[in-house]
């Protein structure tokens, strides 16, 4: 629950990021960045709030980055994608496809890494 409470706020810190950026970059260069951005604040926070009743992670530090890394590379490329074959699709419409479709991927994944460190 705590996973997924984390991922709702770097998908705000996203969005919100993306809004800013959309106006005065390419919709590709502006995802990139805000993507990052969100990230890094997942990255962030992650730690000071995954932790067992022990003071450990629940999950290794190799199984977050990788779940991170791969969820951050499918939402970029499904954003790309959805852009570079439909151009007259909205950005944010796209954004909001590829983050559901990568939240959902790095939900399940955390929770079979954490299935699977028990």
């Amino acid at each position: 629950m705590r996973f997924i409470a984390l991922s709702i706020l770097g998908v705000a810190v996203d969005a919100l990021l993306y809004a800013l950026l959309d106006a005065a970059l390419s919709p590709f260069f502006a995802r990139a960045l805000s993507l990052l951005s969100g990230l890094i604040a997942m990255g962030i926070l992650l730690p000071r709030i995954d932790m067992t009743a022990g003071g450990r992670l629940a999950v290794g530090d190799v199984g977050i980055i990788a779940i991170l890394t791969v969820a951050a590379l499918l939402n970029y490329g499904l954003f790309a994608a959805l852009l570079a074959f439909s151009p007259s699709l909205q950005p944010l419409a796209a954004m909001a496809f590829a983050t559901v479709m990568s939240l959902s991927f790095g939900c399940f994944g955390y929770l079979r890494l954490l299935r699977s460190s028990d």
